[in-house]
């Protein structure tokens, strides 16, 4: 697969990634306080669509971009070795692309806030907005991303040097512990997140000749795996009887991997995605950044009922891509080192 089309693969599946991640932060229904709406059948068939796409689906989003991110760290080093000089690299291009956006967004949502007059002006709360994401809640990723850049190259050097059953038993053991976190103390990196990313780097490092080639038996045969392991642990997730907290939380990180393996697989087996991107495409950081705050303006000016919260949700990605591809085109055009800096360069 060429450079271009490869490129072209990972901004459609960064697309389709950015709506599932609109979707699961556009979940309305809490607006309604009315029992007369709370009765109604459209109420629970509303719930039901809302529950799927924003708890369901939309949770393959995330885990799919850290699976990306792993990806393409290892990609960058095309299965060699990595040295001091090149992690000094690695983490000095992390600190422009994630680092800074991550302290820069922050402070903007804080100082919305402070103008709100929802949160006060202290040096513990700007600490807790600038490094714990404390008024930007969906930057926990970015926080987690960080951490993983960190621990990137000890762990791609891990999953290469002893070859590919060794990196497979590795991911095994990670899986182990993700299923079990309920049992650890402390959680610096979520367990589930480091699972996501290594999977990502064991399929550039042990299986680039699947992911990145497409239209081949292997990309079908694969999507019906990751489809029936999807359907399996939604069953296992959906009866409400399982006592095992491990078989809930395994059954969950399964659903979610093999949804965002799945997609790619999709992708792939039918060859779309590969020829042509589109500008909002190439926005994901910035749509994924500004988002939380579109969906919540909307929201403040929505009737709420249960057929105009629907209508919301359903539309509110194109609402958010929309604004934030607009919001683009000015930010290039009059500011754009600003611009630049806000999404790390991207």
């Amino acid at each position: 697969m060429s450079h271009e089309r490869f490129s072209n693969r990972l901004y459609h599946l960064g697309a389709v990634f950015t709506v599932l991640v609109i979707l699961v932060h556009s979940e309305n229904l809490y607006l309604i306080t009315d029992q007369a709406y709370m009765l109604s059948p459209l109420y629970g068939a509303v719930a039901a669509i809302e529950g799927f796409f924003s708890d369901r689906l939309g949770a393959v989003a995330v885990p799919g971009f850290f699976f990306i991110s792993g990806y393409l760290f290892a990609r960058s080093l095309d299965g060699g070795s990595i040295g001091i000089s090149e992690i000094i690299s690695k983490w000095k291009d992390r600190f422009w692309s994630l680092l800074i956006p991550y302290l820069i967004w922050n402070l903007i949502y804080y100082a919305i806030y402070l103008v709100a007059g929802r949160a006060e002006l202290s040096p513990g709360e700007l600490f807790r907005a600038l490094v714990l994401y404390g008024y930007n809640p969906v930057f926990w990723y970015m926080q987690q991303l960080i951490l993983l850049s960190v621990a990137a190259p000890f762990l791609y050097a891990v999953l290469r040097d002893g070859g590919r059953k060794a990196a497979l038993f590795i991911l095994l053991l990670i899986f182990i512990v993700a299923a079990n976190n309920q049992a650890l103390e402390h959680h610096l990196i979520n367990e589930d997140a480091i699972f996501y990313y290594c999977c990502g780097m064991t399929a550039v490092t042990w299986y680039r000749d699947i992911f990145e080639t497409e239209g081949e038996r292997v990309h079908r045969l694969l999507m019906c795996v990751c489809l029936a392991i999807f359907t399996c642990s939604f069953a296992i997730t959906e009866t409400g009887s399982v006592s095992i907290t491990a078989l809930y939380i395994g059954a969950t990180i399964l659903q979610r991997i093999s949804g965002a393996v799945g997609i790619w697989m999709l992708l792939s087996a039918f060859e779309l995605g590969g020829r042509a991107s589109y500008g909002w495409m190439h926005i994901s950081f910035f749509v994924y950044a500004t988002h939380y705050l579109i969906i919540r303006a909307v929201w403040l000016i929505m009737p709420v009922n249960t057929l105009m919260l629907l209508i919301g949700y359903l539309l509110m990605p194109v609402i958010c891509i929309f604004a934030a591809y607009m919001a683009s085109k000015i930010m290039k055009r009059y500011v754009r080192p600003v611009y630049g800096l806000l999404c790390g360069g991207r």
